[in-house]
């Protein structure tokens, strides 16, 4: 969880906070998750946090009732910049009009892309786990596999993009109306156990 700010707790990766709230979060737990306006919150993390071609993985907790037009989306996470670099060597987390969530790469070229069976835009908390292995990637939903795509190859990410929650930083729109807990970014892709493992811990 958040703890009352957005740290990195590991690492050096602080985030830093532009609107978003502290709000309770999956476990009830006070100042331990972030709410997002849909139009102006965002948290941003600097550059860096992956890139590459290599496998890794993020599990992120959301909780949302967005409803959006047909062709708009939400932007939930992503790592890309304003500027030239920021359209290559990128990945976007986002609810879609339907309420899913699509998980998109590009480098050179739209990559793999998975979207998640169901809507999730319900008011309550999820789970996603997306990981860059194999071909493409895979998405897992509340601790069990949900999506794969092996048809369009990895994506290559640029270290120079800066990772956002909330919205598209690089054009200033596409926000994000809704709460996120518990946001993990790893180098490497977890097994399935781990991520079971990360779906029932509670913090």
């Amino acid at each position: 969880n958040f703890n009352g700010n957005a740290n990195d707790k590991i690492g050096t990766y602080n985030g830093t906070v532009s609107g978003a709230t502290l709000t309770t979060g999956r476990n009830n737990l006070s100042n331990s998750a972030y709410s997002f306006n849909g139009s102006s919150n965002y948290i941003e993390f600097g550059t860096g946090m992956l890139s590459g071609n290599d496998n890794f993985t993020i599990s992120i907790w959301i909780n949302t009732t967005q409803t959006l037009t047909s062709n708009t989306v939400g932007r939930i996470l992503q790592q890309r910049s304003p500027g030239g670099s920021g359209w290559n060597g990128q990945y976007m987390l986002e609810v879609n009009s339907e309420g899913k969530i699509k998980f998109n790469t590009y480098s050179n070229g739209y990559k793999w892309n998975v979207t998640s069976s169901v809507a999730l835009n319900d008011g309550n908390w999820h789970n996603l786990v997306i990981l860059q292995t194999g071909n493409g990637g895979q998405m897992y939903l509340n601790g069990v596999h949900d999506q794969t795509d092996n048809s369009s190859g990895r994506v290559t990410l640029l270290s120079t993009n800066k990772t956002y929650l909330g919205g598209d930083l690089r054009d200033n729109i596409r926000w994000f109306s809704g709460k996120v807990d518990d946001l993990k970014i790893f180098d490497r892709a977890l097994s399935e156990s781990e991520i079971q493992t990360l779906y029932n811990m509670s913090d």
